[in-house]
């Protein structure tokens, strides 16, 4: 629903500059119209114009067939005007649609509700959440010469990288999957580093990209980001995807700043007890 209200003012926007730039134009295009008359080899293009004033005032035409400038001028104009029409007719309807247009997702239902039902159906979605969270789930095997991070809740991990991520997905109570499998539409499986719930029964996939100064690595990675895009998953909307700098650091400032910007807000307040995360990374591999 949030896409369609930003389609909507991103419309009006675009239909006011298009209003300023089509005035702008009419404002200096010449005046009169064009006239084109078939010919039986071609036609031939007329400049349809007033001139005179009162009572002398007439209806001219100058052929105008061999100046394309003036042509390609009354063109213009002709479809500068038609645009500035429909932008007017559809500018009060548009904006009659934004203004009245209300949400029908139950989040946003939620919030119209007094406190205490809000509270009740948040306590829902958390429960389901966390029913989610703690369910089995095909992972990545465990390999002991590869998962040697232990995270704060109890998961070994491959890197010191994915160590910081997991520890502040953790601490911020946000339900996910560590290695979760996605399985692709070609049969191939592949194993994304968190998974991260949301309480809509959507999902987000956080990748982070470490050994970049490796050559091999990156090429494994580019194929990775391949099999991605084939799938479904999109850099900016259902895929967060960052990586360290060139010293093999990564800030956790900027994992702050994208749970803020890009997780937060589409939990809308949820957080998961720790203890069922801590019950999510204890459930047996599944094959």
């Amino acid at each position: 629903m949030d896409n369609l209200i930003a389609a909507l003012e991103f419309e009006i926007i675009r239909e006011h500059k298009l209003i300023t730039i089509c005035q702008n134009f009419l404002n200096t295009a010449p005046k009169g119209f064009l006239t084109v008359r078939p010919r039986r080899r071609s036609n031939t293009y007329y400049w349809t114009f007033e001139d005179g004033k009162g009572a002398d005032r007439k209806q001219k035409q100058v052929n105008i067939t061999g100046n394309y400038d003036l042509i390609l001028q009354l063109t213009n104009k002709m479809i500068c005007q038609e645009i500035l029409d429909r932008c007017f007719k559809n500018k009060r309807p548009l904006e009659s649609l934004l203004n009245k247009y209300k949400p029908v997702d139950p989040f946003s239902v939620m919030k119209s509700c007094s406190t205490k039902y809000q509270d009740v159906f948040l306590l829902r979605k958390k429960q389901l959440l966390e029913k989610r969270l703690t369910a089995p789930y095909k992972k990545c095997p465990y390999n002991p010469k590869l998962h040697v991070h232990e995270t704060d809740y109890g998961e070994l991990v491959r890197s010191k990288s994915e160590q910081l991520l997991g520890n502040t997905l953790f601490a911020y109570g946000i339900p996910f999957h560590y290695e979760e499998a996605f399985e692709c539409a070609n049969g191939v499986t592949l194993f994304p580093d968190f998974r991260i719930l949301l309480p809509d029964n959507s999902w987000k996939i956080w990748e982070h990209l470490g050994l970049l100064s490796n050559e091999g690595y990156c090429s494994d990675n580019a194929k990775k980001l391949n099999l991605f895009q084939q799938n479904g998953l999109v850099i900016g909307g259902n895929l967060i995807l960052t990586m360290d700098d060139n010293k093999q650091d990564f800030s956790s400032a900027i994992i702050n700043q994208i749970i803020n910007d890009h997780i937060l807000p589409l939990l809308h307040g949820i957080r998961v007890d720790k203890a069922k995360i801590i019950e999510g990374v204890q459930q047996p591999y599944m094959k």
